[in-house]
């Protein structure tokens, strides 16, 4: 006959076994969901159903937290990205109303339920390990700008090689370099993403013992940002590099290294690739010079703005989100759209699509901001200051290209934004009233406790 402590002990263990493999499963969970954020730059490359390859990482993720129900007590609500993402879903269901036809619409449907109502919560869950996600997102880019780099001097059929079921051609024919990505610009501003990054990690006191690292990382990818040809490179670039210093507890210092940073990259890679840096030089020089292909976009985008003005409120259907200020350039025959994501937004999905766009940046700013004016530890301020500093050069990424879905921008803002929601700050000490049983104060007031 069982004893009663031998009958609780079997509970026990298999609560114990339980709790084992919960933990198993969400670790390889968070191990599927890092290698997403290391792939998420390879758009070329989609195995099947036309999904990039990055989303079988997620979608891995996910299966695997199925399995682990306590994962989603971890969803912040506080973040913006939740907030956010249901009034762009709900803003894109009641467009319906003026859409062309549900089938059109179903495919951008599915494609935004997918990126804010799985992907987004997902990042949330795993958002709080931000160091290691950022190595992660780091290395990925970083590979992808050496396949640029190999494409644009001795193997110029990597891309082709490495691609499988590609969404565009590669068009390196004309001097501008996309690696894996669909298009150069998405090659130049993820990698300017990743020198950002790069510099505010080497501008920081933390991690010295991989300096050699960081410093190779934003030496490759500030080449395979130049090799895109993309002007607007340096437009998001260097603000964000301003708001990472100015938020720094040691300002002057902290600008003082970014600025001597940038001094030594723009120098070795001028030495040496100067080609390359002529070669940027003149595609830059060239803004204004031919007004059909360098203000076509600012029409298309006037022309969004005068289509959002007959319904403003429940925009012209999801399935136009793609359609957004869509002319024809009549000397030149070139077919041009809106190129800003926030414009397309409330053009597709009307009101409630731009608000929530516009929550994704404005909630998690406007939460690192109040965390960076409270007292905290230098590392977690420097990471405050790195995660504003990425929300603000997406934001202005997200204004200079339609980027309806691309996964390069959303999911580390989405990552970045769940780590401020966690993120917990001590607080100072202050008087706390302290009663005895008789009901008087006892003394001066213990610290509140982190």
């Amino acid at each position: 006959m069982s004893s009663p402590a031998g009958s609780a002990a079997v509970p026990f263990a298999d609560r114990q076994s339980s709790s084992a493999r919960q933990s198993l499963l969400f670790l390889l969970s968070a191990s599927s969901f890092r290698m997403g954020l290391a792939l998420l730059t390879f758009e070329q490359v989609r195995p099947l159903f036309s999904l990039q390859v990055s989303d079988y990482c997620f979608f891995l993720s996910l299966v695997l937290l199925v399995f682990v129900p306590r994962s989603l007590s971890l969803v912040l609500r506080g973040s913006g990205v939740l907030f956010g993402g249901l009034l762009i879903l709900c803003g894109s269901l009641l467009s319906l109303i003026h859409a062309t036809s549900l089938a059109n619409s179903l495919g951008p449907l599915a494609r935004l339920f997918v990126l804010f109502g799985l992907f987004g919560p997902l990042a949330l869950i795993h958002s709080q390990n931000v160091r290691k996600n950022i190595h992660f997102l780091l290395g990925g880019i970083f590979v992808n700008c050496v396949i640029t780099l190999l494409q644009a001097s001795i193997f110029p059929g990597i891309a082709d090689l490495l691609s499988i079921n590609a969404v565009r051609p590669d068009i390196g024919d004309i001097g501008r370099f996309q690696g894996l990505t669909s298009h150069p610009n998405i090659i130049g501003l993820s990698a300017a993403l990743a020198v950002f990054i790069a510099i505010a990690l080497l501008a920081s006191d933390a991690n010295r013992h991989i300096r050699g690292r960081l410093a190779i990382i934003a030496f490759v990818c500030s080449l395979a940002a130049l090799l895109s040809g993309s002007r607007t490179v340096f437009v998001s670039l260097i603000p964000a590099l301003l708001v990472f210093s100015v938020f720094q507890k040691q300002r002057r210092r902290a600008i003082q290294r970014v600025l001597f940073s940038l001094v030594v990259f723009w120098g070795a890679v001028t030495y040496v690739a100067p080609a390359v840096i002529s070669q940027f030089t003149e595609r830059f020089d060239s803004t204004g010079s031919d007004v059909y292909s360098d203000y076509g976009r600012l029409w298309s985008s006037v022309y969004a703005v005068m289509e959002i003005s007959q319904k403003p409120v429940i925009g012209w259907g999801v399935d136009h989100l793609d359609d957004a200020g869509l002319t024809v350039i009549p000397v030149t025959g070139e077919v041009v759209g809106a190129h800003n994501t926030f414009i397309k937004y409330w053009h597709g999905a009307g009101l409630l699509g731009a608000i929530g766009f516009l929550l994704l940046f404005l909630v998690p700013g406007r939460r690192i901001l109040k965390l960076l004016r409270k007292k905290a530890p230098d590392r977690s301020t420097d990471t405050l200051s790195l995660a504003l500093g990425v929300c603000s050069l997406l934001f202005i990424v997200s204004n200079l290209g339609p980027f309806d879905y691309n996964r390069f921008l959303y999911i580390p803002l989405f990552v970045f934004a769940g780590f401020a929601a966690r993120l917990k700050i001590p607080l100072q000490a202050r008087p706390l009233a302290r009663y005895r049983k008789g009901g008087e104060i006892a003394g001066p007031a213990d610290p509140v406790p982190a």
